[in-house]
């Protein structure tokens, strides 16, 4: 076997690598610490405490939370210091409104939730027989298929079970639960860290104990998992005063006639489940009430991901102790009850008492929170049509996600508070009429903001746009409004007061419009076409040059009034005219009283009228009807205004008032003056972020390694010029952007060694590099080229790979 090894270089073969790392060796005079006689002392709380100090270090060396003077530096520290505070309220709002939305949502299943929880210990009193084995109260919550969501989910429904502890809860995921061990021991940690409102002497005696505790980790050795310390306490003894987590020690008071006697203090490992029994029992003694004692709920959130396994022995284990202490559990379900059964044995289920509940869909979320952010709330940050197409694509065609979608709403914000300098004025829009004057006089008086500031209004496209379409009309207003010299105060105080309530006030009638659409929609619900979401609609509204002022969505309820009997018109005039005061509008207070003169008409009288507009013609009409066409119902139409019946005049007038308020109100966003204030349009930046592209910066960092590493010697370089001083798997990147489909691996490690041959060796210029040098970087570039899928082994060739790619950035 010796002289077979012998006559075979080591690097023979460049299709196997072996890579040996020595430990590294201890220094002379030293000894290790641990040795077989000793155990390693704990580090953690050191560790975790480096990391935290770490943490708050790197925190405090960034200036401003990342904000940066924009304008090269020419921005004041107060208008970057205003952006920053904005920036944190908009998301404080935006994050509330999300929360809150979440929380409503799913009202009824956590209170439903609860009740279980709450009425789970008397089950077996009101009816049920009673079984040889303890069944433990489990609650099946179905929350939807996008596991990441449910992190917010069951931190409600946690945070509802423990108010005001009425029940103590405990949350356990499955990244947190490796072994039976660890997540009992979780568990357990979890109860006990509940505030359990012990009196004033148990409190010093707590933080006694506590503080000998801390002393005592810093000495004693690590303890194995698998070792048990002390000997367990019988179940007589457990029932002492005082009880603490991980290596707890109980002090066992006992004796009668006046007299105590204190039992000797004893260990138990931290995942033994009398700790949480003598813990329950000693809460449950402290805090005497009239109330029922609380609950102890385990909530499962991410069933599907737990150990089959360890899921049953950690039930089994529960189920021994349901008698001595009410533990129910909550488990988190993502897809179906299959996997109940798929997990569990028929024995385990056994000790199951089941009852499902079902949460809101993420669509459901979804909905709610884009008419809350883009549609009701004046505070938010609104989105162009772009970044809107974006997002509903991305969450409809992708992931469901709310946590993307969140974190999509919270980039915006940081992308247009950070690089927008106009992004102060924002949230003056949802403020009053004289704040924001007050407010902008204030800022100009104390020179704020400069002419960089004014500068950038007057290049905004909707600026330029209105002062074009006042040119002709108020040649002095637009002369103002450009004016460097002379009243460029004009243009901060007044004018942007101006433009900033007219931004407020197109989100108020656009709100209006839209609910009106609504309202007509419950009027003609038997219409397909009428049939659209909120969401929809505005998508529509934004994608839109003119809004929906054209739309089918207002053409189609003006043709449908019209065709209306007086009883149906009188019902449309009572749905609409909530809406119209909630907005603060009115309608014309003639119609209610010219509709019941209508309804006391013959019926024969009406299907006269009827007659005479059963030839309107409706929108999909219109469109194959010829301009003559057109033109003759335009005619009819203003004959019948002045010679058709009551009926048809308030119809006509319904229908014509329907159509303009609509166009009035659904107008594009973009004929509004500063819209850039409000909108955010920057659609790139935001869609590159979210919709990762590996490949791309793959071979744009083998390439194009510079952008990357910012490297002087390689920035010069064109994208296909070989330079020696790049990475090895750099060089073989761009030799292999060379070859055909099959790669001739000696004629690649030659190349490879030609470009390394090049390479000046900064300790001994005239030495070249050995063959096998050369043949372990080839290797090691070809490993990692393999990995990152460009190339694959075939056996076709045995000394030939596959090419896999065939674009290059």
């Amino acid at each position: 076997m010796a002289a077979i090894t012998s006559g075979r270089d080591d690097f023979d073969s460049i299709s196997e690598g072996c890579f040996l790392i020595l430990p590294q060796t201890q220094r002379a005079g030293t000894q290790s610490k641990s040795t077989a006689g000793q155990k390693r002392k704990r580090t953690t709380r050191k560790i975790q405490g480096k990391v935290a100090r770490r943490h708050v270090d790197e925190q405090h060396h960034v200036p401003y939370q990342g904000f940066e003077q924009l304008f090269g530096n020419e921005e004041s520290t107060a208008c970057m210091k205003m952006r920053r505070i904005a920036f944190e309220e908009a998301w404080t709002q935006t994050q509330t409104i999300i929360n809150d939305i979440l929380l409503d949502m799913n009202r009824a299943a956590l209170n439903k939730i609860a009740s279980f929880v709450e009425t789970s210990p008397n089950s077996a009193s009101q009816g049920l027989v009673h079984l040889p084995f303890h069944e433990i109260p489990t609650g099946l919550v179905f929350a939807g298929i996008n596991t990441p969501d449910h992190n917010a989910q069951f931190k409600q429904i946690a945070n509802k079970l423990s108010e005001n502890n009425s029940n103590f809860v405990a949350l356990l995921q499955s990244k947190d639960c490796n072994n039976l061990k660890n997540m009992m021991k979780t568990m357990i940690e979890q109860f006990l860290s509940i505030d359990a409102e012990p009196s004033g002497k148990e409190k010093e005696d707590r933080q006694e104990t506590e503080h000998d505790d801390e002393i005592s980790e810093q000495e004693e050795d690590d303890v194995d998992e698998d070792e048990h310390e002390g000997t367990t306490l019988s179940s007589a003894l457990l029932t002492g005063t005082t009880a603490q987590s991980g290596n707890s020690t109980f002090e066992i008071s006992s004796g009668g006639g006046g007299t105590r006697m204190k039992k000797r203090a004893s260990k138990l490992p931290p995942y033994d489940m009398q700790i949480l029994e003598a813990w329950y029992r000693h809460v449950t003694n402290v805090k005497k009430s009239n109330h029922p004692p609380p609950n102890l709920v385990v909530v499962l959130q991410d069933l599907e991901s737990f150990e089959a396994n360890m899921l049953r022995d950690f039930i089994t284990i529960c189920s021994e102790y349901r008698l001595k202490i009410p533990i129910v559990f909550i488990m988190g379900i993502a897809t179906s009850t299959e996997i109940l059964h798929q997990s569990l044995t028929k024995a385990t289920i056994g000790l199951l008492r089941i009852e499902k509940f079902w949460l809101e869909q993420s669509d459901v979320w979804f909905n709610r929170m884009l008419e809350a952010v883009f549609i009701e709330s004046v505070h938010t940050l609104k989105f162009g049509a772009r970044p809107y197409k974006f997002l509903l694509d991305h969450f409809y065609l992708y992931d469901f996600s709310m946590g993307r979608a969140t974190a999509s709403l919270k980039y915006a914000l940081m992308h247009h508070y950070y690089g927008n300098p106009l992004s102060i004025f924002s949230p003056l829009v949802g403020r009053s009429e004289d704040d924001i004057r007050s407010t902008l006089k204030e800022w100009h008086d104390a020179k704020l903001l400069n002419e960089h500031h004014i500068t950038s209004l007057r290049m905004l496209s909707s600026f330029r746009a209105h002062v074009d379409a006042i040119a002709d009309q108020d040649p002095q207003q637009a002369l103002r409004l450009l004016d460097d010299d002379n009243d460029a105060s004009y243009l901060m105080t007044e004018a942007l007061a101006e433009f900033i309530l007219g931004l407020k006030r197109y989100q108020h009638e656009f709100q209006y419009g839209i609910e009106l659409i609504r309202a007509l929609q419950g009027q003609f619900s038997n219409n397909v076409g009428m049939r659209k979401s909120k969401r929809m609609l505005l998508l529509a509204a934004l994608e839109s040059r003119d809004g929906l002022t054209s739309s089918e969505m207002i053409l189609w309820p003006a043709s449908l009034v019209r065709k209306l009997d007086p009883a149906g018109l009188d019902q449309l005039v009572k749905r609409i005219s909530p809406v119209v005061e909630q907005f603060g509008y009115a309608l014309p207070c003639d119609w209610n009283e010219r509709l019941q003169m209508l309804l006391g008409a013959d019926a024969a009288y009406q299907q006269k009228v009827a007659k005479k507009l059963a030839g309107m013609v409706l929108p999909d009409e219109e469109r194959r009807s010829t301009e003559t066409a057109k033109k003759v119902q335009m005619e009819s139409m203003d004959h019948l205004k002045q010679a058709g019946t009551d009926k048809t005049k308030i119809a006509i007038e319904i229908a014509d008032w329907i159509s303009e308020t609509l166009k009035g109100c659904l107008r594009s966003y973009t004929t509004v003056p500063m819209y850039e204030l409000v909108y955010y349009t920057s659609a790139k930046l935001h869609e590159k972020s979210f919709s990762a592209q590996p490949r791309a910066a793959m071979q744009t960092g083998l390439g194009q390694s510079y952008h990357y590493l910012n490297c002087a010697c390689c920035s010069g370089k064109t994208k296909h010029q070989i330079s020696p001083s790049e990475h090895d798997t750099c060089i073989l990147y761009k030799l292999y952007l060379e070859c055909g489909r099959m790669i001739n691996l000696f004629d690649w490690f030659v190349a490879f060694g030609y470009v390394l041959e090049r390479e000046k060796r900064s300790n001994n210029k005239s030495k070249s590099l050995s063959e096998k040098e050369v043949q372990a970087r080839f290797v090691r570039s070809v490993a990692e080229l393999q990995f990152l899928g460009f190339i694959k082994p075939t056996q076709r060739k045995t000394d030939h790979v596959q090419r896999l790619t065939w674009s290059n950035v």
